[in-house]
């Protein structure tokens, strides 16, 4: 885990006040010295952190950084043992907080002291369940301050590696920051344009995704299109619904076997919304959609298509059920493409 140090030691009043703002702190001392903690704390792991770098303020006698972790669920009996969660009333037991973020902060006792001070800054639920939970009076119940401690007192850095691991790791490092320097450039040179459907928006109206069952008149109504009938020898009527638009095309199929789904296919260059749930086509990025739908136990993996008869490619999917459609958010150059909503499981 990477720690992006920030100089700027002023804003640490301004975050600290965040204490005040959910009314609790837990403060310990640690037998070891500032420097030795704040580069331990940056190792700290639980199953709900990510590896990802974070931001921090330091000067000779403070630091400060935060903990965060994500996909907290709260369910019922089962809760979350790091939150104690407020419900407004009325609520549904069954929440879901996408972020909840802690603050660290050392202050240097002495050469050989620590003043540590944890408190709850922010919780983020995610978009079902903003109007369930109050943030303000969501607290946190004390487990994860009592992690830290446990992981401050008894972590002990690795042993140094050799030269040879070193000249590998920095090599990496380099190709790493190259990389990522092209792709910049590459978006630079031909950088994406945003936009909204309107047909998309006309489809998704209501910011959910269709229902199913449904009938090919379903979606004509609200594309105000009418589509060509294709032929299909598996599907009933031994047809299925296409609607082609300029840079999206849409299918409706109801297959003998009982399968119903419906699928968009983007073929454009720029980043257009109008789908439900924040998506973008040519712009979320299969992590990003893991994360969004982590509450529906969202999967992320690679499959094969095929792309005629003797070849097939690899293609990156995020897949979930929601309520009782099984959802398939498809990746092709790293970025969504194409979605398919069924009936029955992929």
């Amino acid at each position: 885990m990477k720690t992006r140090l920030n100089h700027k030691i002023s804003i640490l009043a301004f975050i600290l006040s965040f204490s005040l703002y959910f009314g609790q702190k837990v403060e310990f001392n640690i037998p070891k010295d500032m420097e030795t903690l704040q580069n331990s704390i940056s190792y700290f792991q639980n199953d709900f952190t990510k590896d990802e770098a974070k931001d921090a303020a330091v000067s000779d006698s403070d630091f400060l950084t935060t903990v965060n972790l994500y996909n907290l669920k709260y369910e019922g009996d089962e809760k979350n043992p790091y939150l104690d969660l407020a419900l407004k009333s009325g609520a549904k037991p069954k929440q879901f907080i996408q972020q909840a973020v802690w603050n660290v902060n050392m202050k240097k006792v002495s050469s050989k002291s620590t003043k540590v001070t944890v408190f709850l800054e922010k919780v983020v639920p995610d978009s079902w369940s903003k109007k369930e939970v109050d943030t303000k009076l969501t607290k946190s119940t004390g487990k994860l301050e009592k992690e830290i401690k446990e992981f401050l007192l008894n972590y002990k850095p690795a042993e140094p590696s050799n030269d040879n691991d070193v000249s590998e790791a920095d090599s990496t490092a380099v190709t790493t920051y190259t990389t990522a320097a092209t792709t910049t450039d590459m978006v630079a040179d031909n950088p994406k344009q945003k936009k909204t459907s309107k047909k998309l928006q006309s489809l998704f109206g209501k910011k959910q995704f269709i229902s199913l069952p449904a009938t090919s008149e379903t979606f004509t109504k609200l594309l105000q299109v009418s589509p060509s009938e294709l032929e299909c020898k598996d599907c009933k009527g031994e047809t299925y619904s296409n609607w082609d638009f300029d840079d999206f095309n849409m299918i409706y199929a109801h297959m003998n076997s009982g399968e119903e789904y419906y699928a968009i296919q983007y073929y454009g260059s720029d980043s257009v919304s109008g789908l439900p749930h924040g998506l973008v086509f040519n712009d979320s990025s299969p992590s990003e959609c893991k994360q969004k739908f982590a509450r529906y136990k969202a999967q992320l993996y690679q499959t094969t298509v095929d792309t005629d008869e003797n070849s097939s490619k690899a293609l990156t999917v995020v897949t979930f059920k929601m309520n009782s459609s099984f959802v398939q958010l498809e990746f092709g150059n790293e970025y969504l493409s194409r979605l398919v909503i069924s009936n029955k499981e992929f």
